[in-house]
């Protein structure tokens, strides 16, 4: 099982986070195959100058075109995706580069991949799943401390908003398709291909992931929860008020164009809440 698994990831600048989560995958009880990072812009990452590697998995690192405005999040998780289906990984687990896996988050993930559906909640689903694991969110490190205590990431982390409780092993299939993340899920190769991947049109942070789970939802797929696939959010910069509202009037215009129908979406909800975005007559957004 080993041999099929492969991480994927994408970073710039967070160089702390993504040996963290490196860190995690040594401990975890199943390796991957393969680390696949891309590098959105990282001059470090890119030329080898991080310390990643491991004599337990192979660790490759490619780079992705990258304006300086925004990251291309779906073109480099696109990118890790096929470099690893061509190296032989069936089983893919995407982790942003702030993610710190558990220690059975590979494990579970892989369980669940590659387990029968019959008499299971996905038993019938005939197209693409995504699985994902709960994710906790990490408090700031310690003023000098250099990484976290691989064995305490639960006893000092929370659960973020939407998280729901589902017991290890246990397999829950979620309706509420608006709860998918990006920044912790799995696919097997065959579903990913099956859903297209990520659309390249989205930069940045946003409607990304909602359009993934928009695709496989039309394709007849499901959403599913994986108990015990826990995997740790580390603290990250956050984007400016400007540029949040510009991606978000950006890729409302994208999935109208898509889908021929304008999203609905926690993130956007928020903004207009927030009077930062405004919802025109017909459903369309723009800066307030």
């Amino acid at each position: 099982m080993t041999e099929s698994i492969a991480v994927l990831t994408a970073s710039r600048g967070h160089h702390d986070e993504l040996l963290g989560q490196v860190d995690g995958i040594a401990v975890g009880t199943r390796p991957p195959f393969l680390h696949q990072v891309i590098s959105m812009g990282d001059r470090d990452l890119t030329r080898g100058r991080l310390p990643l590697g491991s004599d337990r998995w192979r660790t490759e690192v490619r780079p992705v075109p990258t304006a300086r405005t925004s990251l291309p999040l779906a073109a480099a998780r696109n990118l890790a995706a096929n470099h690893a289906i061509e190296d032989g990984a069936e089983v893919l687990v995407f982790l942003d580069g702030d993610i710190i896996p558990g220690a059975r988050t590979l494990e579970r993930y892989a369980d669940a991949v590659t387990a029968d559906r019959e008499g299971t909640p996905l038993e019938g689903v005939e197209g693409p799943v995504l699985l994902s694991g709960p994710v906790l969110q990490l408090p700031p490190l310690a003023e000098g401390a250099v990484g976290y205590p691989m064995g305490q990431l639960r006893s000092i982390s929370v659960p973020l908003p939407g998280t729901p409780g589902v017991p290890p092993g246990e397999i829950r299939v979620e309706p509420r398709w608006e709860l998918f993340s990006g920044v912790s899920f799995a696919m097997s190769a065959s579903d990913f291909i099956a859903s297209g991947g990520f659309h390249v049109g989205y930069t940045g942070h946003g409607l990304e992931d909602a359009d993934l789970a928009e695709a496989v939802r039309r394709a007849g797929g499901a959403l599913a929860w994986v108990g015990g696939a826990t995997a740790y959010l580390q603290p990250g910069g956050e984007v400016t008020p400007e540029h949040e509202v510009r991606t978000a009037v950006h890729h409302a215009q994208l999935w109208h164009d898509r889908w021929g129908e304008h999203p609905e979406h926690p993130w956007l909800t928020r903004l207009v809440g927030e009077g930062r975005l405004r919802r025109a007559e017909d459903g369309s957004y723009h800066a307030a």
